[in-house]
């Protein structure tokens, strides 16, 4: 069977631009790939961070000499505080809807039960598990005035 030049330049242009396309689609998902663990890696960095924040707040005593060595510029209860606030407006940019919700709680009433709440919800928006831990967890904690 002979093919006419026609039938292989029609080919040969087929099979490149199939492979071009293949390469751009390649390259496109790969970045893209790049781009959501970035974005995990940031998540799962902030949200450790918040969450030894906010432990510092409900135990200042304990917690602040520990943040201090880290976060030399906190150096007392009320600079912790207006850095949790900080890391609500800045979750703005990467936080999930619910995660921002339950901080902006914690902000409003930090007890055992609003941390939990918080830590659930960033644990939902990383990992994206559903989880039987809810507030129910902090009966462990004696000193919580809020159960």
């Amino acid at each position: 069977m002979i093919f006419s030049p026609e039938i292989v330049i029609s080919l040969l242009t087929a099979l490149g631009l199939a492979g071009i396309l293949g390469a751009f689609f390649q390259s496109r998902f790969e970045r893209q790939k790049q781009v959501q663990e970035q974005e995990h890696e940031l998540k799962r960095r902030r949200y450790g961070a918040i969450l030894i924040l906010m432990l510092t707040k409900l135990d200042p005593k304990s917690g602040l000499p520990h943040v201090h060595e880290i976060r030399p510029d906190l150096k007392n209860i009320g600079d912790v505080e207006k850095e949790i606030e900080m890391e609500l407006l800045n979750g703005f940019l990467f936080a999930s809807d619910d995660v921002l919700k339950s901080m902006a709680d914690f902000i409003r009433g930090p007890n055992h039960t609003t941390y939990v709440k918080t830590a659930v919800s960033m644990r939902r928006d990383l990992w994206g598990r559903k989880t039987s831990v809810d507030e129910q967890v902090v009966t462990i904690f004696h000193n919580d005035k809020s159960n």
